[in-house]
């Protein structure tokens, strides 16, 4: 499959969604305002020196970092989950980089996992997995970069690869806290069923 799919198929879907299905609102507008321009920025490319840095993937940290600014009496708790996120991803990709051998599962869907397993361990609440990942992600990736700059000659911080693992891991977030709140939906339900039969 080649990279970069995953993120412009995830990204229309969810632009399709919240605008034909979410009802008008500020959550609708904003989710598709980041949708589109997240598709719209994806095609630009911010070249400095020693590579380059995808503009989409900045704007997606930019919203992270509002987050974090917005909650900056948790600031302690976004600087070392953001670092976990970062060192799991950058461990990953040296450990397939020098012994790709021993992975014995596709090393996207094994970061796919991981991160998100991480995600939903760190996060607070749902509003901070978005965050996580994008600034977890971000610095993991640029981390990454850094690292094999010899190797690669070049750095490609936000490449098509990180942008579908970056949408992956959102959606795979999503469906994990949309499945959660359906689980407990039905639970309440049935708890007011068997107490109102109590009650007859």
């Amino acid at each position: 499959m080649n990279d970069g799919i995953l993120f412009y198929w995830f990204m229309w879907m969810g632009w399709i969604v919240t605008t034909f299905l979410i009802p008008k609102g500020k959550l609708r507008n904003q989710c598709v305002f980041i949708t589109l321009f997240g598709i719209i920025l994806s095609s630009i490319n911010i070249h400095f020196s020693i590579g380059s840095l995808n503009a989409a993937f900045v704007f997606f940290l930019l919203i992270g970092f509002i987050r974090v600014i917005n909650n900056s009496h948790q600031l302690f708790f976004f600087v070392t989950s953001s670092f976990i996120v970062a060192t799991a991803y950058v461990s990953v990709e040296l450990f397939a980089l020098y012994d790709p051998a021993k992975l014995f599962v596709n090393k996207k869907v094994m970061i796919l996992v991981l991160l998100t397993s991480l995600v939903i361990t760190l996060a607070g609440s749902k509003k901070d997995h978005f965050s996580l990942i994008a600034i977890g992600l971000f610095i993991g990736d640029a981390a990454y970069q850094f690292i094999i700059l010899r190797l690669a000659g070049k750095v490609e911080i936000g490449s098509l690869y990180v942008m579908d693992l970056f949408a992956s891991t959102s959606m795979m977030l999503l469906f994990m806290v949309v499945l959660v709140d359906m689980f407990k939906k039905i639970r309440r339900t049935a708890f007011k069923r068997v107490t109102s039969a109590k009650q007859i």
